[in-house]
């Protein structure tokens, strides 16, 4: 983090007087997202994949799935002359959260973030694709709904929860099988106790659309423990808790609520 912050003072010194733009980083190669005849859950295979999109930038194994990842992210300053770059000669850092970018703006200065994510959960055994998401820092998803459950995450992030809500059910009406947007507005509704019972139905579609996410069997469960069903909020805390070292070990904070929340259902029957 130190060398990035001397080598970005370094470049903000050596801007020219006119407005120009800076590469301070770029990764990977950007690509055009395939909306018309794209993939397709359930129907497109691996080789179709490839086909349109070619190497991924990276692929891992996760339980039964091949995720193949294709990013690109490119990290820039844009500067109106020196005296301004000057000032902002200790600049902000560029930061990603919920899919967004969020940039510190200094007059006509800033650092720009952009990004592109498509990850490909293909199924081993068929090589058939079960689950796919594009992202990128525009908020643009791989088709309209998407886009409206990014927009949401934003909302949320930035305390908007009526927008937020708005915005979910607007993506859920436009593709009722958005297991990301079904999650989260069921989370929403069962953890403040919202409306417990329709939390867990969408949980339940969710679970339905991709029963391999531990976070929807985990919204899941807390939804039967809202609703004082202490059977079935165990049966999909554990199944969360035991899922979330296959396929998502980095939600560490995630996997520990969850067991807590299990812990919790045992020690009530």
């Amino acid at each position: 983090m130190k060398m990035k912050a001397v080598i970005v003072m370094l470049l903000l010194v050596m801007v020219s007087a006119c407005s120009s733009t800076q590469t301070l980083s770029e990764n990977g190669k950007r690509f055009d997202m395939k909306k018309e005849m794209g993939i397709v859950i359930g129907k497109s295979l691996k080789r179709d994949v490839f086909e349109t999109y070619g190497q991924p930038s990276a692929s891992k194994i996760l339980g039964k799935y091949e995720v193949m990842t294709y990013s690109y992210s490119k990290q820039s300053f844009k500067t109106s002359g020196v005296g301004s770059a000057l000032l902002g000669a200790v600049p902000g850092v560029g930061l990603v959260q919920a899919g967004v970018e969020l940039q510190r703006d200094r007059g006509k200065d800033r650092i720009n973030m952009e990004w592109q994510d498509l990850s490909v959960y293909v199924e081993m055994a068929t090589g058939i694709v079960r689950d796919f998401y594009y992202h990128d820092s525009d908020l643009n998803g791989h088709d309209e709904s998407e886009a409206l459950y990014l927009k949401a995450t934003v909302a949320f992030a930035e305390k908007r929860t009526d927008e937020a809500v708005k915005l979910l059910e607007n993506s859920i009406s436009l593709n009722s099988r958005n297991h990301r947007a079904l999650n989260t507005l069921a989370w929403h509704c069962i953890d403040l106790g919202i409306d417990v019972d329709r939390g867990v139905k969408m949980a339940q579609q969710a679970v339905e659309v991709f029963s391999d996410s531990p976070h929807n069997n985990g919204t899941l469960g807390m939804g039967y423990f809202k609703k004082g069903d202490l059977q079935n909020a165990e049966k999909y805390l554990q199944i969360a808790v035991n899922l979330y070292p296959v396929y998502a070990p980095q939600d560490y904070q995630a996997l520990q609520h969850d067991k807590a929340m299990l812990q919790t259902v045992q020690n009530q029957k």
